[in-house]
């Protein structure tokens, strides 16, 4: 026997009282006005007139837009181009779409589907947060993203002593580890060092004196070769940065060098 369904929330009676008596057609009536005002129910405020808005209210609330954001590149070496491009999406999914903004920027609604595009945007130093808002009108959807200007840090082996033979800016700029950080901190390094050369860590002075630890112990036979100097980037910017070249010189290659 075929399951007959009557709760069509939205449709109107079709004959008979709809009232879920014994006669007539017992199709549920959603367009009879409520007889109480919905918003004098604690905790709901659905601003409904009929009971099938009621319900949908209640039971299938209307969904906001839903957006994403993202930029081609979220760090970019202190001194690099400002120049950034951001891509970006609007969500329809109950109601149509009809603003977007993007970083500031009005988009034009095309349609009030689902949108997506790119935004350029400027950011010359520091750190720069760029927002989308996507509206039905009356909810809103919104989504982030950050991007940041992150200066290196650089570790590798010398032959050079610091001393008698200066670090120079070309040194540190061809030393094979290079990292944008926040700090200090890199991993761990592994098999590190070796070939009868000095260990050589730069790092902008800001971040702090580093502590060394060498197969797992302290080890305070690093000088400072360079400290507070003015050092130009690959980007021609100026980052103050110190110089640590170890005092000893390694054969073999280290199993393990952690900075702490």
């Amino acid at each position: 026997m075929t399951k007959i369904i009557r709760t069509r929330i939205l449709e109107t009676n079709r004959g008979g009282n709809g009232g879920g008596g014994s006669g007539g057609d017992s199709t549920f009536n959603g367009a009879r006005p409520i007889t109480r005002n919905p918003n004098e129910l604690p905790g709901l405020n659905t601003g409904a007139l009929t009971v099938g808005e009621f319900l949908e209210a209640v039971f299938f609330p209307a969904v906001a837009p839903t957006c994403t954001i993202a930029p081609d590149y979220a760090t970019r070496e202190v001194g690099g181009s400002p120049n950034f491009i951001l891509t970006w999406e609007a969500v329809k999914h109950t109601n149509a779409i009809t603003g977007i903004n993007v970083a500031g920027n009005e988009i034009a609604v095309l349609t009030g589907e689902s949108q997506n595009g790119t935004q350029l945007v400027n950011l010359a130093s520091g750190t720069g947060t760029f927002s989308i808002t996507a509206t039905d009108g009356t909810l809103t959807g919104t989504a982030s993203c950050t991007i940041k200007f992150l200066p290196k840090v650089f570790w590798g082996t010398t032959t050079k002593d610091g001393s008698g033979s200066p670090i120079l800016d070309t040194d540190i700029r061809a030393l094979v580890g290079q990292q944008l950080r926040s700090d200090r901190l890199i991993d761990p390094l592994i098999n590190f060092g070796g070939g009868s050369k000095r260990l050589i860590f730069a790092f902008p002075t800001a971040f702090g004196n580093p502590a060394f630890n060498i197969n797992g112990l302290v080890n305070t036979a690093f000088t400072k070769v360079r400290s507070a100097s003015n050092f130009t980037n690959a980007q021609g910017a100026t980052v103050v940065m110190d110089v640590w070249v170890s005092d000893n010189i390694y054969n073999s290659p280290l199993d393990t060098v952690t900075i702490n």
